[in-house]
């Protein structure tokens, strides 16, 4: 057996899985006759590193692609990876390069598409521009879907139509991939399907009782199952088009489940050890710049508890962008080129995150490196929650947990918090406080994504698997090692 077909499913949770599997009959039959485990993905797991290292086969730090993806700002312009990366390494290329046909279908990223042997069709995420297709009389043969990730950010009133929307995208992209399925010739196809992510961000808090903002009983109570059923069905055209020489593998680049509802004020934490340095001049201080952030603070707290946060965001977009970027993150009560260390972008909101150290500013201050990083996992390792319990599951250096050449591209210190808790850049109001932002993103990515293979005489070795797995169980069916 050397063809393979391959579906990609952002987000595609395995104990959601689990959890309806008695309403899911294709993937029913593929968890009980094919091979199913959890798919353990990036630190952190996020779709930008998580699918780069699904193409290559390399941890971020060996491709260097180690970007998160900030939901609450995905309007900010969020750049796209340069394919110049990519170019090459993917396992399309490297099958394309052994004489593989491919068929390649809108993998994240993947953007402008380049030369392959065989097809390569994909639109724009997080940046602007239309669908390209290789070779070019592609968009001329077939009326092209949708392409690129979806960038929507829906307030409460446009839920309805955004799940309308999302779901008929969806069924436009695996009904566009049946064609070319059935219509070219490949020996390894790929279809990458971005939507069920974004129900999952915007749509968790209506469907999970156990989520502290459930607002009880509502029309898009049952909206993430059904997302789960009516790609269910579409799996089962897939599996009819299955031919007894073809294997079938379907992947996730992460799960999904609660975003945090609680926030760790890392940059406060920070800024009372004095080793980030703010406008204000004293630990508790009334200053302008204070006021301004306390004001803020209490503002978003305030429409939180009312149920307003779309009018947060309406009022936020009057706001110029480079100004609303800097009063969202705290930014301008902050003076980096004074501070000795800040928390930093890594893990996009969620409860991943890292701490920065400017050297300049450890020498100048007569500190040493190593003691500093000493210092700030202890001082992360000692934060406790009003009740008193620690807030952080692990903060370490950054050797400690990744390698190669790419290392220096994370934080000087890095930590997860417990999963109830998420990175937050607020000064000047305690240590910890509740998520303002949850009603608005609710859901978020989990560390474990799913892996299913079908109808292939081999398997890889027993248990979890890494998400660098993928390329070599790819290469493996194709017979490329």
């Amino acid at each position: 057996m050397s063809r393979l077909m391959i579906l990609g499913i952002d987000a595609l949770d395995p104990a959601l899985l689990d959890k309806w599997k008695d309403d899911l009959p294709n993937f029913s039959r593929i968890m009980d006759r094919g091979y199913y485990v959890p798919l353990e993905s990036t630190q952190p797991p996020d779709s930008i590193p998580a699918w780069v290292s699904i193409y290559t086969g390399m941890q971020p730090w060996q491709h260097g692609v180690v970007d998160s993806v900030d939901y609450l700002d995905v309007k900010g312009g969020a750049d796209a990876v340069d394919t110049e990366i990519l170019k090459g390494k993917t396992f399309w290329d490297i099958a394309g390069k052994a004489g593989k046909r491919v068929c390649i279908i809108n993998p994240l990223l993947a953007y402008p598409v380049w030369p392959v042997n065989g097809v390569m069709v994909n639109g724009p995420v997080f940046i602007t521009g239309d669908a390209q297709t290789y070779p070019g009389d592609i968009a001329s043969a077939y009326q092209l879907p949708e392409l690129g990730g979806m960038v929507d950010f829906p307030g409460k009133k446009e839920l309805a139509e955004f799940i309308t929307r999302t779901r008929s995208v969806t069924e436009d992209q695996a009904r566009f991939g049946l064609k070319l399925l059935a219509t070219e010739k490949w020996d390894c196809f790929f279809l990458c399907l971005l939507t069920l992510d974004r129900i999952l961000h915007f749509l968790w808090r209506y469907t999970d009782p156990a989520d502290p903002t459930y607002p009880g009983d509502n029309p898009y109570k049952s909206s993430i199952k059904d997302f789960f059923v009516m790609l269910d069905s579409l799996v089962g055209e897939y599996l009819d088009a299955l031919d007894e020489d073809q294997a079938l593998l379907i992947i996730s680049d992460h799960g999904h489940q609660m975003r945090p509802t609680k926030a760790l004020y890392i940059n406060e934490v920070l800024r009372r050890a004095r080793l980030l340095k703010t406008r204000n001049s004293g630990v508790g201080g009334l200053s302008p710049v204070a006021l301004v952030e306390r004001t803020k603070t209490a503002f978003l707290r305030t429409m939180h508890k009312l149920d307003m946060e779309d009018w947060v965001y309406r009022i936020a977009a009057l706001i110029p962008k480079d100004k609303r970027k800097s009063l969202k993150t705290s930014s301008f009560a902050v003076l980096k080129d004074e501070s000795v260390a800040w928390v930093s972008d890594t893990g996009g909101g969620t409860s991943f995150g890292g701490i920065e150290i400017s050297l300049e500013r450890c020498l100048a201050r007569d500190m040493e490196y190593e003691g500093l990083r000493d210092r700030l996992i202890g001082l992360l390792s000692g934060t406790r929650d009003p009740e008193g319990r620690p807030i952080i599951a692990w903060a370490k250096r950054r050797e400690d947990v990744f390698e190669g050449g790419n290392v220096e591209k994370y934080p000087d210190v890095v930590f997860e918090l417990r999963e109830d808790y998420g990175v937050d850049r607020t000064l000047f109001s305690g240590i910890t406080g509740g998520s303002t932002t949850h009603k608005k993103v609710s859901g978020g990515h989990s560390k474990y994504g799913t892996f299913m293979l079908y109808n292939s005489p081999g398997v890889p070795t027993a248990g979890e698997l890494h998400i660098t797995s993928v390329f070599s169980t790819i290469t493996g069916i194709l017979g490329l090692e």
